[in-house]
């Protein structure tokens, strides 16, 4: 499943509705937790769902945070691997622009970036790719999901700042990688699935194609 950051689970569900991506209630739910000091604070959560009826093996939804600064803490963003953040997701399918529609629905953007692998949309907090089989074996490395069931959410980006770092924690705790175009990718049959590839920082600012 994707999960984008919520401008209000009320309106995106009724925005997902208006765009025909989407006819759900709203879930709620709220729980108890403790700060590493062992203090008690309520974190709680509204998720909107949308469906992309071309990627029935995926699922989308917006999370909305109510108490964020019960839910942050800063010394859990500091990884012994050095990863400093999420570059952005990549999904397979045949025929990209049918996903369009979709996306531009799904994360309220209407700009894309496109070329004859597929299509992209940049966020606040990543970007999007959805390219063609031969594209993701081209660029990541690792083989495609089955797309029988339509387009796959196939691989999570992130940002690394030390490759070295990377290397030596992947090394440290028996985890299979390989570099492929600049990046460290460690395949799906390492990762329950998904395809993990860490980016240099500098991949951000390149055409992602």
């Amino acid at each position: 499943m994707l999960v984008l950051e919520g401008k209000g689970a009320v309106a995106d569900a009724e925005a997902f509705r208006r765009a025909g991506i989407g006819d759900f209630q709203v879930f709620d739910f709220e729980r108890e937790a403790k700060r590493p000091d062992g203090s008690t604070v309520k974190v709680a959560f509204s998720l909107a769902f949308a469906t992309d009826e071309q990627a029935r093996d995926a699922g989308f939804f917006t999370c909305q945070q109510h108490y964020p600064e019960n839910f942050w803490n800063p010394a859990f963003q500091d990884h012994p691997n050095g990863v400093t953040g999420i570059a952005g997701v990549t999904m397979v399918a045949e025929r990209p622009e049918d996903h369009r529609h979709f996306f531009g629905a799904f994360t309220g953007v209407s700009e894309f970036k496109s070329s004859s692998s597929g299509i992209a949309v940049v966020t606040p907090r990543g970007d999007i790719q959805v390219m063609t089989p031969s594209a993701y074996r081209m660029l990541i490395g690792t083989k495609e999901p089955d797309l029988a069931r339509g387009g796959r959410l196939a691989a999570i980006r992130f940002v690394a700042s030390d490759k070295a770092k990377l290397l030596s924690a992947l090394a440290k705790g028996g985890i299979l990688a390989v570099e492929r175009n600049g990046n460290v990718v460690v395949p799906p049959d390492v990762a329950f699935g998904a395809t993990l590839v860490f980016e240099p920082p500098s991949q951000r600012s390149r055409e992602v194609y």
